[in-house]
């Protein structure tokens, strides 16, 4: 089986996968900074043997989903396997972003087995019934237990969940036998397994770049392999920058970083072609998971991947 995110995310990089293999190849370190749908790992050929791995991202909520499938995946199936209701909709979206702040993050960082569950479920559900970003900043709030249209915040957009043309839901793999719910929960368990041996860690893209984790390995080539997807400089278009500057940071540690580690670079256009007179390497990649955000296909043509040195020679046809 081929294993993908349960959840459509905005720029996974399930079809740039192979490509990403290709350059990496097996390497016994392997780290995704920047985890998002976590869909290059999910996509990594099969090895035997331990491998290290690590997934890092800094939303809370998002991390939180993944330690929850790791440690319960039938509690989050139960949770997730939900209709699509609009009241269901908008009353869990807005549970979640009252929810999203500082003390979510503590609360993660503050025990890496912590997790919740029934939060897991509900952060699935509301991004398999949503058209668009659902986290976007809106006006309506939770006040008194009432969703009321207040102060511009960390708020949510009222806005219809997916009833158009067949609904995504949550993913549940290839199985077509059994009600929703027990899918679900067969495809939980095959990430949980998948995920078993993952470490997945929550805060900045830097905590898992510094010499400890780079240099843990086990299994494989006796390499490090780092995947960078930052959110693009150049992609305004299709969603800002949760952090001033980050990509512009992300490509200056590149310069920096060890000789030796395999590290693919993901962005738009011409945004990191200063590596290309370190020795990097530019290929054209191919973006997308097809149950994303963006609405433009052009995007996907606009997708680079730099590769560091000491990768692998990959897509050779597609060199810039």
């Amino acid at each position: 089986m081929t294993l993908r995110a349960p959840f459509p995310y905005f720029g996974g990089k399930r079809r740039a996968a192979p490509l990403i293999w290709e350059a990496l190849g097996d390497p016994g370190g392997y780290i995704e900074p920047f985890a998002g749908s976590a869909a290059a790992l999910l996509a990594r050929p099969a090895v035997s043997g331990r491998r290290i791995e690590t997934l890092n991202d800094a939303d809370g909520w998002l991390v939180n989903t993944w330690r929850a499938i790791r440690w319960a995946p039938d509690e989050v199936a139960h949770h997730a396997a939900w209709p699509i209701s609009e009241i269901d909709y908008h009353a869990r979206l807005a549970w979640l972003q009252e929810r999203r702040d500082d003390r979510l993050v503590s609360w993660l960082e503050g025990d890496p087995e912590v997790f919740d569950a029934k939060a897991a479920g509900w952060w699935l559900y509301v991004l398999a019934c949503s058209i668009g970003d659902p986290w976007l900043k809106g006006p309506w709030r939770v006040v008194d237990g009432h969703l009321v249209k207040g102060d511009e915040g960390r708020g949510v957009r009222r806005s219809l969940p997916h009833f158009g043309g067949t609904p995504r839901g949550v993913h549940r793999g290839h199985d077509t036998t059994g009600t929703h719910e027990e899918q679900v929960r067969a495809y939980m368990r095959t990430l949980a397994a998948r995920l078993e041996r993952v470490r997945i860690t929550c805060g900045s893209w830097e905590r898992v770049l510094t010499p400890t984790p780079l240099r843990t390995r086990s299994g494989g080539d006796p390499v490090t392999g780092v995947l960078l997807d930052p959110p693009y400089s150049t992609s305004h278009d299709v969603y800002a920058e949760t952090e001033a500057g980050i990509s512009c940071r992300v490509r200056e540690w590149c310069h920096t970083a060890p000789n030796d580690l395999r590290i693919v670079l993901c962005g738009y256009d011409n945004e990191h072609d200063d590596l290309l007179d370190a020795g990097w390497r530019v290929i054209q990649g191919k973006s997308g998971s097809g149950r994303g955000y963006s609405k433009n296909r052009a995007n996907g043509r606009r997708e680079r991947l730099w590769l560091s040195p000491a990768c692998h020679h990959a897509g050779e046809e597609g060199l810039w």
